[in-house]
């Protein structure tokens, strides 16, 4: 792979430790480590041939569908969502490019999910930070979208967005807040009384937001406080109950959903500290609450500012952008939800990797490089390896957010 000059890298851990991660402390490293030999780590990820990720693998597997995959521009004065036809081979093409009725903040907004779609893909939706909007849009069978509705997000610097049926939150994360709303069926957003409420304090420094697939509960990850956020709702989408959990490693950030949604693979920056990275697996309860207690501790992947987290269809693997290290990690989640580091370095990404997105096939994986203004383009190989077979380039300076369908 491409190695990038050490200047340009020089200049990325900089942004992502000074910038970002401003207060950050070195981890503590609280997990077991692996006693598994690489033979017996690729057995286990094999399940006896019942891994259901593995499967796009077999000779009789399906073969790699179209879809398409969205980030916005987050620029300031004019945000606008960038759409790009995914063809079968992986590849991207930019289609197109609309407005999104509102401004970007013209920096860098150190969240995941900017840009987020429907659970029928139907309905895209974003945020514009620097007018403190948030958009929909109706998107049309070819993937081309049409702005129906802008409103305020009722906070500050909205950096992140996450929807369950015609639910709707949105974290403010300048005024470390979050509130939700009701989706009309023409995409129009109503706020739902009550659910504007604060995260654990002030200034929490807080990336993402996101529902539950099951409806019933929504968390947010706190980086400045090692904390993560659970929030109960009701049967109308509002707030029923918060809790405020203790992350098992430094400076959760980015998150998603593993092994059929049981568990919740959260990445830990580790203070942007160099090589101090980690990603924990946290058990859920029968309600689908996040639990006190992470499944295996804090799995190190000995990177610098892991902070985005994509997981695959089935959710036996996550991979993590390493922003300081310019790479993407791999992890194997066991069927009882515990996390193991497979590849440091699946790939090497560009300068700044942080949103990343596995394709709605399954078969590809994609990292949004902020230093380097381009898209990383992979197929997935087994065992949690990854192959680069592209990159899109000459995207906005701040360009934030992945979705793809």
């Amino acid at each position: 792979m491409k190695k990038h000059p050490s200047s340009i890298y020089a200049v990325v851990l900089f942004m992502f430790t000074a910038i970002i991660f401003a207060s950050c402390k070195k981890e503590q490293n609280n997990f077991s480590p692996q006693t598994s030999t690489k033979s017996s780590l690729n057995e286990m990820i094999a399940e006896n041939g019942g891994n259901p990720d593995e499967a796009i693998f077999s000779a009789n597997a399906d073969h790699p569908t179209a879809g398409h995959v969205y980030t916005e521009s987050n620029s300031s004065g004019q945000n606008s969502i960038l759409v790009y036809d995914q063809n079968e081979d992986g590849l991207l093409t930019l289609k197109t490019e609309v407005a999104s009725g509102g401004a970007g903040l013209g920096a860098g907004l150190g969240s995941q999910g900017a840009v987020t779609l429907s659970d029928d893909n139907k309905w895209l939706y974003a945020v514009n930070a620097g007018d403190n909007t948030i958009s929909s849009f109706r998107v049309h069978g070819n993937g081309d979208l049409k702005l129906e509705h802008t409103i305020g997000s009722e906070g500050i610097k909205p950096n992140s967005v996450t929807v369950h049926g015609n639910i709707l939150y949105v974290l403010n994360t300048g005024s470390s807040s979050i509130c939700g709303f009701s989706i009309s069926p023409n995409g129009e957003l109503q706020k739902i009384a009550g659910s504007n409420q604060p995260l654990s304090g002030s200034a929490v420094d807080a990336p993402q937001i996101m529902i539950h697939p099951n409806g019933r509960v929504m968390f947010v990850t706190e980086k400045a406080t090692n904390i993560i956020d659970e929030f109960r709702l009701d049967a109308n989408g509002g707030i029923a109950s918060v809790k405020h959990i203790s992350s098992a490693g430094t400076t959760p950030f980015g998150f998603d959903f593993g092994r059929d949604n049981h568990y919740v693979i959260v990445s830990n920056a580790g203070g942007g500290v160099a090589d101090a990275g980690s990603c924990t697996s946290y058990g859920q309860d029968e309600n689908g609450g996040l639990g006190l207690v992470a499944k295996n501790g804090a799995v190190a992947n000995n990177q610098t500012a892991p902070c985005w987290v994509a997981t695959t269809r089935f959710g036996a693997f996550a991979y993590v952008t390493n922003a300081g290290s310019g790479s993407v990690s791999s992890y194997y989640i066991n069927e009882v939800g515990n996390l193991f580091l497979v590849h440091a370095a699946a790939a090497a990404a560009g300068a700044g990797p942080i949103d990343i997105k596995v394709s709605a096939n399954n078969h590809y994986l994609y990292a949004l490089n902020s230093g380097s203004h381009t898209i990383s383009e992979y197929a997935r190989r087994p065992a949690g390896k990854l192959h680069n077979i592209g990159e899109v380039s000459s995207l906005p300076t701040y360009a934030a957010g992945l979705a793809a369908y």
